[in-house]
């Protein structure tokens, strides 16, 4: 067996891929012994994962090329588990309404993260000037992320993933926008190494996203196990919380799970328009296709689904 050694940014559904290739033993099914290192957020595990303190991590497209800014890193996309819009809006008790959310403060952990980026697209959408339409305040991420995104006394309106809506709910935040519905391209939770390892262990890399998209298809079709694997690693307990988090997120998954171009690409443009880089960086730049296209001409996808030679 191989140790191959993992940063986890949080144990929200959106590493549930990670959890559940592990939980699946596929893995080991692939000769790789896995160790999971917990970090504090995406931009910590991703640090971790560009000093070669670690050698694969689950993140969002955003936080990559951040990372890679600030690090003058290689981390590149390999796999993807869900390349659209994913967060969800939830509002302190008395706002319940798209424009009722309209110049109010809106939590993110920090400036320039995706969340801000998943604001300003949404924005967009709606018609809204983000520079006078909201007031971006950053909670920090030392304690709870629930703790410091409901703190009423900072923030009206949260950024959040799942299963954040549904547990904020259980605390008298509504749910009052489904980003989802935006439906707009954008690389969301997904493998990520760097281009060195690529390049000096492709056998290692390929095992990694043979397994990881094993997990991520387990996941979305077995709710019996999806659900456990939540459970297990979110801390979350209550299966009417845990239910429609499964629900949520499974249904945002799908494809061959190649790399996002689009998806990539809006992330960039988007960082571009608020400030966090200098222009948009070619989505080329970012990812790597040729695994998971290994992995069909192999006729991997076949199997993995059921569907005889």
């Amino acid at each position: 067996m191989e140790k191959i050694r993992i940063a986890l940014g949080n144990r929200g559904a959106g590493t549930a891929p990670v959890f559940a290739t592990v939980e699946g033993g596929y893995f080991k099914e692939q000769g790789l012994e896995p160790e999971l290192i917990p970090h504090q957020g995406h931009s910590r595990s991703l640090h971790a994962l560009l000093a070669g303190a670690a050698d694969f991590t689950n993140a969002v497209g955003a936080e990559v090329i951040m990372a890679n800014r600030r690090h003058e890193g290689d981390a590149i996309v390999v796999a993807s588990a869900v390349s659209r819009t994913a967060q969800q809006v939830s509002a302190r008790p008395g706002l319940t309404t798209r424009q009722s959310l309209r110049g109010k403060r809106w939590g993110v952990l920090a400036r320039q993260d995706a969340d801000e980026c998943a604001i300003t697209v949404a924005f967009e959408r709606w018609g809204w000037d983000i520079a006078k339409d909201a007031e971006i305040v950053a909670v920090g991420n030392e304690g709870s992320r629930l703790d410091l995104l409901l703190d009423a006394s900072r923030v009206d309106v949260a950024i959040m993933h799942a299963p954040e809506p549904f547990q904020a709910a259980r605390r008298g935040w509504n749910a009052v926008e489904d980003l989802a519905r935006l439906d707009v391209a954008f690389q969301n939770s997904c493998a990520v190494t760097t281009r060195r390892l690529v390049e000096s262990k492709p056998d290692l890399a390929l095992a990694y996203v043979r397994a990881y998209c094993r997990g991520v298809h387990r996941f979305r079709f077995d709710a019996a196990f999806g659900i456990e694997v939540l459970r297990k690693y979110t801390g979350e307990t209550d299966r009417a919380i845990l239910e429609p988090t499964w629900i949520y997120f499974s249904r945002l998954m799908g494809g061959t799970m190649f790399p996002s171009v689009e998806g990539m690409r809006g992330a960039s443009q988007v960082l571009a328009k608020i400030g966090a880089i200098a222009k948009p960086i070619a989505p080329e730049e970012m990812i790597d296709l040729s695994l998971v296209a290994r992995l069909e001409r192999e006729n991997y996808f076949a199997t993995v689904l059921g569907v005889p030679d």
